[in-house]
């Protein structure tokens, strides 16, 4: 973040007529940002709640400050597309060595083990949606996915993997324009490929993790939630049931182990589910703790960066930007993948996944709008 404020103090000539030439796409990503740290700092201050439970949503404002150096500085995105595919191939090669010669069962290059795979899973996604038609620069896209499906292989983390793999199938589209249904069945097999090699890799964390998901559901059903998922289950039921009974202020930012803590449930049994700080899913930890205005603006983070790539992708297909067209939809895939990442963990929790999220989708949709306005010209 220290760069990108730096790169605005050196470019701050610029910075002003930037602001005016995209401000279509800055002036809704500022409101969202504002809206969602306003929501959260109020909760703040009228719970009394320590000053470090805003720290980390107020590093949303990364995704402003990126966006707006972006179209000040106009960088290349081919250098993106490049620093991926070995940014990825060397994150494999720190993750292969982590697990077979340091022995991690979990491989997370040196942070939190699910923040890693959720910006694993991302990148590869961004890699993917790489513009061009060659063999070279399918094959490239092809690479990065498999290099993102590897590290996620030996990393474990279940949400991930499936976000990376769902996502893949509407990025086809991006990924190949002339689409047919030939080249949809050999993609579609690609994928598959992936999914199943994955876990029938012999001694895949990947198949030891889904094995895992399996028999937590089954020992939940038997009355047993004393299990990675059993326990996920109950904290959400227990947060909406909180919700459902506070629905405009929830208990305050931050304050999901309060919850957790003051439930009958836990004031009656000593279960593994009462000692976790934060509901291991984003809808249910915003609409529990800041209510349903936190959701909408949680949500907001989300919604308006897709919208905004959706009308740069649309711009771009009509101006036959390649490079445009690869920018938005490597953009939505961020954002669809994110979500469902949400799902089973909170992006606020971890300071590594909220700088990430921010910051990269900050960079795409700076360099989407300005292909987007450079196809218009």
């Amino acid at each position: 973040m220290g760069a990108v404020v730096l790169l605005a103090l050196l470019g701050w000539r610029r910075m002003g007529v930037a602001w005016r030439a995209y401000g279509a796409v800055l002036k809704p990503i500022t409101c969202a940002v504002l809206a969602f740290i306003l929501i959260y700092v109020g909760s703040k201050l009228y719970f009394h709640t320590h000053w470090d439970v805003v720290d980390n949503p107020s590093r949303a404002l990364l995704a402003v400050l990126a966006c707006w150096v972006v179209v000040a500085q106009a960088p290349r995105p081919e250098w993106m597309w490049r620093g991926l595919t070995v940014g990825l191939f060397c994150a494999l090669l720190i993750v292969l060595g982590q697990r077979y010669i340091g022995g991690q069962l979990r491989p997370s290059g040196f942070i939190q083990a699910i923040a890693f795979a959720n910006m694993v899973a991302a990148l590869g996604l961004i890699s993917f949606a790489r513009p061009g038609d060659t063999m070279r620069a399918h094959v490239m896209a092809w690479f990065g996915v498999i290099c993102a499906a590897l590290i996620l292989m030996l990393n474990g983390t279940r949400g991930a993997m499936l976000a990376m793999l769902v996502t893949v199938f509407p990025l086809l589209l991006v990924r190949y324009r002339r689409f047919s249904l030939r080249m949809f069945v050999i993609s579609t097999a690609a994928v598959a490929v992936l999914a199943v090699g994955s876990y029938i890799v012999p001694h895949s964390p990947v198949a030891d993790r889904v094995d895992q998901v399996v028999d937590d559901i089954r020992q939940f059903t038997q009355g047993n939630i004393e299990t990675s998922v059993g326990v996920r289950l109950k904290i959400w039921h227990i947060g909406l049931q909180y919700a459902a009974a506070h629905p405009l202020t929830g208990a305050g930012v931050g304050q999901f182990a309060r919850i957790l803590h003051e439930s009958s449930f836990c004031q009656q049994t000593n279960s593994l589910a009462c000692v976790l700080e934060h509901a291991h899913n984003d809808m249910v930890e915003a609409v529990s703790t800041v209510g349903i205005p936190g959701l909408l603006a949680l949500l907001g983070l989300f919604l308006v960066p897709a919208e905004l790539f959706r009308r740069s992708l649309a711009a771009s297909r009509r101006n036959g930007s390649s490079q445009g067209v690869s920018l938005g939809g490597a953009g939505l895939g961020v954002v669809m993948a994110s979500l469902i990442c949400g799902l089973t963990q909170v992006t606020m929790a971890h300071q590594a996944n909220i700088v990430f999220y921010a910051g990269v989708t900050g960079v795409l949709l700076g360099l989407a709008a300005i292909e987007a306005r450079r196809g218009a010209a």
